[in-house]
C-alpha cells in the first residue's frame, strides 16, 4: 500500500456519471491506468447500495495495493476498514473524527489559505485544495481559487496536498508547473472513452 506522500493520481467511484457501466470495472480501469487512491463518493446511492459497492471496492483496492478512502462517512469507512475518510468543511470536525479513525488517514477539503492552516493545525493527514478550475461535479460549488494558492503553498505546506476541481488532460500541466504533483480527477477520467488510457496519460504528466 503506498504512503500518501507518494500519491500522484487520486480517483473516484463513478457516482452518477455512468449509468450504463459497471462501477467496479470503471474503478478497475482507473487502477490499471495508475490510480494511487480510489475514493468512494456515491452520495446519490441508497445506503445499502453504497455499502454493497463499498465492500466490492474495498476488496478490489486491497488486492491491487491502492489506497481506499470513503467520502464523508466515518461509520462506513470504519465498517469497510477503509484506509481513511475524506471530510468537507461542513462535515464532521477532525477533532471528532480522529478518536474514531485513530491512525487511519483523514483528508480535509480546503478552499482558502485560512482553511489550509486550520486543517494542518487540526492534524489532517492530507488536504484537497480547490476548486482550481471550474467544475461541474459538485452542486454546492465553491469559488474557483485558481493556481495562485498552489504556488503559495508549494514550499510551505507541511502535509501532502491534492489539487482538485476541473482538472484534466488539457490543464494538468499548469497544475504541475504550479508545483503540485498530486491531482484528483473526476469527470475527465470517468467520461473518457478509454478510462485506463486517460489515467495513464495523466499519470505520465505527474511523474
Amino acid at each position: 500500500m503506498p504512503e500518501f506522500r507518494d500519491v500522484r493520481l487520486y480517483c473516484f467511484s463513478p457516482g452518477g456519471f455512468l449509468q450504463d457501466r459497471d462501477p467496479i470495472e470503471v474503478v478497475a480501469a482507473q487502477i490499471r491506468g495508475g490510480a494511487d487512491v480510489i475514493q468512494l463518493r456515491e452520495k446519490g446511492l441508497r445506503k445499502r447500495d453504497r455499502i454493497d459497492l463499498g465492500i466490492k471496492l474495498r476488496d478490489l483496492t486491497r488486492r491491487k495495493g491502492v489506497l481506499f478512502i470513503v467520502n464523508d462517512d466515518i461509520d462506513l469507512a470504519l465498517f469497510l476498514d477503509a484506509d481513511g475518510v475524506h471530510l468537507g468543511q461542513g462535515d464532521t470536525p477532525i477533532q471528532v473524527a480522529r478518536p474514531l479513525m485513530k491512525d487511519k488517514i483523514i483528508g480535509i477539503s480546503t478552499h482558502s489559505l485560512e482553511q489550509i492552516d486550520r486543517a494542518v493545525e487540526s492534524g489532517a493527514d492530507y488536504i484537497g485544495v480547490g476548486p482550481v478550475f471550474d467544475t461541474s461535479t459538485k452542486d454546492d460549488r465553491e469559488e474557483i481559487i485558481g493556481l495562485d494558492i498552489l504556488l503559495q503553498i508549494k514550499d510551505t505546506c507541511p502535509i501532502p496536498y491534492v489539487a482538485i476541481g476541473g482538472i484534466g488532460k488539457d490543464n494538468i500541466s499548469s497544475v504541475v508547473k504550479a508545483g503540485c504533483h498530486r491531482v484528483a480527477v473526476i469527470s475527465d477520467i470517468i467520461q473518457a472513452p478509454d478510462i485506463e488510457e486517460q489515467c495513464k496519460a495523466l499519470r505520465q504528466i505527474l511523474l
